[in-house]
């Protein structure tokens, strides 16, 4: 498996993060619920979510021996309600991760409103941050206090990106692939940015520009030229590419 930074690799060829001292699984943006919102606006697409992220963690339980699993926020959809059969799929979500670990955590995220409803019938807990020495996790949809976080840590992990990248040859983009990026902050802090594991979430375009970021992490604190995009996915296995600095001329 391949190190994004010591101590935390990638499962497989998965979009998803062990981190071994910890026994701890992490995963990002996983959007159940998002069909039953396409629904509600008078809109069709196949229900694939549940199913999608359940098949991603199984081949992750039979990869890594874990004791916790980690969603780094967005677990759910819907913002102003927790939908019937979004309910559901989250409860039925929850309660498979459970057999295989005693702790399950969310980092809340922007869309993760009315979750703590669900710990009535699985227990689970809700946290804003999450601090794995010396890995600290956020979702990263807010600006980062620093004197309000947990302190000793030397590694964020974040989601709320999705991010992709897109390349190009003479003719015009041949792909656009959903990755992880690893790079350096301007506090002296390794940045790891998880890709979003919701099939239908595809993903922000990765470029040099740092106001096209969602995460105002990446706005504030990354340093842009040094992050390294690695491309993971069944038909591409697992794709490490030099930093952006370095492929400022293919990235689309």
């Amino acid at each position: 498996m391949l190190e994004l930074v010591p101590g935390i690799e990638v499962v497989a060829e998965l979009p998803v993060t062990y981190i071994r001292s910890h026994k701890a699984i992490v995963l990002a943006d996983v959007h159940i619920g998002y069909e039953e919102e396409v629904s509600l606006k008078g809109g069709y697409i196949p229900r694939f979510q549940l199913r999608h992220t359940m098949k991603i963690l199984e081949e992750s339980f039979s990869q890594v021996k874990a004791e916790r699993v980690i969603f780094a926020g967005d677990l759910k959809h819907l913002f102003n309600t927790l939908g019937r059969v979004e309910r559901v799929e989250l409860l039925q979500l929850l309660n498979y991760v459970k057999k295989y670990v005693n702790e399950v955590v969310v980092v809340r995220g922007n869309h993760d409103n009315f979750l703590p409803v669900l710990r009535k019938w699985v227990d689970f807990s809700i946290v804003e941050s999450y601090l794995a020495q010396p890995y600290l996790v956020v979702h990263g949809h807010k600006p980062l206090n620093l004197q309000e976080l947990p302190q000793q840590w030397d590694y964020l992990v974040i989601g709320h990106e999705h991010p992709s990248i897109a390349l190009r040859d003479p003719i015009g983009i041949v792909g656009k692939f959903s990755c992880f990026l690893v790079g350096d902050t301007t506090i002296g802090k390794k940045l790891v940015v998880l890709p979003a594991v919701g099939a239908y979430q595809t993903g922000s375009k990765v470029t040099l520009s740092r106001d096209t970021y969602l995460s105002p992490i990446i706005r504030d604190y990354a340093v842009i030229e040094s992050l390294k995009p690695i491309v993971v996915g069944a038909d591409v296995g697992v794709l490490e590419f030099p930093t952006l600095g370095e492929l400022y001329d293919i990235v689309g």
